[in-house]
């Protein structure tokens, strides 16, 4: 890569440089020692001085690794993101960094807060309640209620997912990535610190998070195609048609036995869960996704623009119908990547996406800030 021989070569030019300067200063004769002054009765006593604070790396290569960054390095899509907004019937739940605020959706006022530690993730139920796990329990808020109810923690790890339980409100999954499972919550236990592990289901063989349908199945990718499995019900897979591959997410459609696949590159492949998952269409995104969302009426995009030509990427919201028609689109705020080694979450961490099922509402910010749009008027909400 480019970028890297160019930073390869400003840390040896670096290293060369301070060498010499410490042979040069070895060279260069001493002064003679003199004797310090005589201090006056009236000075004040010195006390230990501190060395000044050393920069953390030599501005030329701080300058480079930005200018990678920025204009040189791409941002892969992810195969799993964890959710870190969602809306409920009227509320929005936004992630913060040690709480969790739940947001009215008509002006962005905050209708309750709850502090967890550090948020892990949030999600929205079947009844349009909102609920969020953090390091040190999780909280629920039911439809028409303003005050959360705490129920005990939950592990989640890198690579889990957060899901509602379609067929019963009072429960929820825990994707785990490691142990490939689905892991079944109640949201309510007679005592304890941990909730109580009610069920668990095996979805061997996937790469990345599922998504959920809308009948409580799960789909999932794999190497070579789709498994989709009813947390109480059987297993069917089906292989990959001709023409799709790179799949990084699924997401569900109107019809319970329809999904999208979302490529790498911005394809979207309609298909159908039946032998030979035909496709029923496809459209191209303008750009790569990063994240994506649906809802029973459309798709949401977060695409990210790759650097070219001396230009630093940008992010843009896309809102479309199921045949790739464009319904919302703006262009979002980016970030300047800094040089150190979390560059990606600086420049990633507001670009969260959600969209309502209850309102024509899609949503995307991070930890510090959110902006609402009504897509259907092509019109922002608020921001908060």
């Amino acid at each position: 890569m480019r970028g890297v021989e160019t930073i390869r070569r400003l840390g040896s030019v670096a290293a060369v440089g301070f060498a010499a300067l410490i042979v040069g200063c070895e060279q260069r004769p001493h002064p003679p020692h003199k004797p310090p002054p005589h201090a006056s009765s009236s000075a004040l006593p010195l006390g230990p001085l501190e060395p000044p604070p050393a920069p953390s790396m030599l501005l030329p290569i701080a300058e480079a690794l930005e200018e990678v960054h920025d204009k040189k390095a791409a941002i892969v899509p992810p195969h799993d993101e964890t959710s870190r907004l969602a809306f409920g019937k009227g509320r929005l739940a936004q992630a913060e960094a040690q709480k969790v605020v739940f947001r009215d959706t008509k002006d962005g006022s905050a209708i309750a807060e709850s502090e967890l530690g550090a948020v892990r993730a949030v999600g929205v139920g079947v009844d349009g309640s909102l609920f969020a796990l953090g390091l040190s329990s999780g909280v629920r808020l039911e439809p028409k209620l303003t005050k959360p109810r705490t129920f005990p923690h939950v592990a989640f790890f890198p690579g889990a997912a957060l899901f509602p339980d379609l067929e019963d409100p009072s429960h929820f999954y825990v994707y785990y990535g490691a142990e490939a499972e689905l892991f079944h919550f109640p949201f309510e236990a007679e005592g304890g610190a941990f909730l109580p592990i009610e069920d668990r289901f095996s979805l061997a063989g996937c790469v990345g998070a599922p998504a959920l349908t809308h009948d409580g199945a799960f789909l999932c990718a794999t190497e070579d195609g789709v498994e989709r499995r009813a947390p109480r019900g059987r297993e069917t897979r089906f292989k990959w048609p001709k023409g799709v591959k790179d799949v990084v997410r699924l997401l569900p459609a109107k019809r319970l036995d329809d999904f999208f696949a979302l490529t790498q590159r911005g394809g979207v492949v309609h298909l159908r869960l039946e032998q030979g998952l035909p496709a029923l269409d496809r459209f191209q995104l303008p750009a790569p996704p990063f994240a994506a969302a649906a809802n029973d009426e459309a798709l949401a995009f977060v695409l990210v623009s790759a650097p070219a030509e001396g230009k630093g990427r940008h992010f843009t919201l896309l809102v479309t119908d199921f045949g790739g028609q464009e319904r919302f689109k703006i262009e979002l705020e980016s970030k300047p990547a800094p040089p150190g080694e979390d560059w990606i979450k600086a420049v990633i961490g507001d670009k969260n996406l959600a969209i309502s099922s209850f309102e024509p509402l899609v949503a995307v910010g991070g930890a510090d800030a959110v902006t609402v749009w009504d897509y259907a008027r092509a019109a922002p909400v608020f921001t908060r």
